[in-house]
């Protein structure tokens, strides 16, 4: 039989003492999370498609720009929780709208593309005020020129959209002067198209295509 010595079996005691002496008495809470920033998200209703069907090549001018009826569409930004942001919308096909096409001037003209070199037309876009809704209500437009640094007031005025991107529209309580947080935008759309003059236009005995194109932003504020 193995004998365990007095030392031997006291430092195990010991040992055991000290374990039990220098066991936790505490315990952590920890209190975690992130904040998050608004997240919103756009739609175009048509799925974005604004589309003139066939256009018979005898029905445009020869003498100057055809007009199309206008074409209505609506813009709907939809967030997470109530945020403030504006639009800006940028001509993807820049460089193709005929100068003088669009009353308003040319940097509110967006291009239809172009056929060896021949522009085919543009168009404009307008935020009709009366056709704005902000959670329920019937907001004003406001706009900005220089990047959201300052901003003025559309009040019921409807909104020309600048194609360069340039200047931002944002939406404000009645008689507002600066933009408002918003869950829910709704904001109609009107498309004013112009055809380019048959001289100008390209070969007209193939098919000539509409290709406008333009971008969406929103911009958080």
């Amino acid at each position: 039989m193995k004998l365990i010595s007095k030392s031997t079996l006291l430092a195990a005691m010991l040992a055991t003492i000290s374990v039990g002496a220098f066991a936790a008495d505490s315990v952590d809470l920890k209190v975690i999370g992130t904040i998050v920033p608004a997240s919103c998200t756009p739609t175009l209703a048509g799925g974005g498609v604004i589309d003139y069907g066939n256009i018979p090549a005898a029905s445009l001018s020869d003498t100057g720009f055809t007009t199309l009826a206008d074409k209505t569409s609506s813009l709907t930004i939809t967030c997470d929780q109530p945020a403030k942001v504006s639009v800006k919308v940028i001509d993807d096909r820049s460089g193709t709208a005929p100068a003088g096409a669009i009353a308003t001037g040319d940097q509110y003209a967006y291009g239809l593309g172009a056929v060896n070199s021949k522009n085919v037309g543009a168009y404009s876009i307008t935020f009709p005020h009366a056709t704005a809704t902000a959670d329920g209500t019937t907001p004003d437009g406001v706009y900005s020129d220089n990047g959201g640094s300052t901003w003025g007031t559309l009040g019921v005025t409807d909104a020309h959209i600048n194609a360069g991107g340039n200047n931002q529209i944002a939406w404000t309580v009645s008689g507002g002067t600066a933009p408002q947080a918003y869950s829910v935008i709704t904001q109609g759309i009107v498309v004013s198209t112009k055809l380019n003059s048959r001289p100008n236009q390209p070969d007209l005995t193939n098919d000539v295509p509409l290709d406008g194109l333009a971008t969406f932003s929103l911009v958080y504020l």
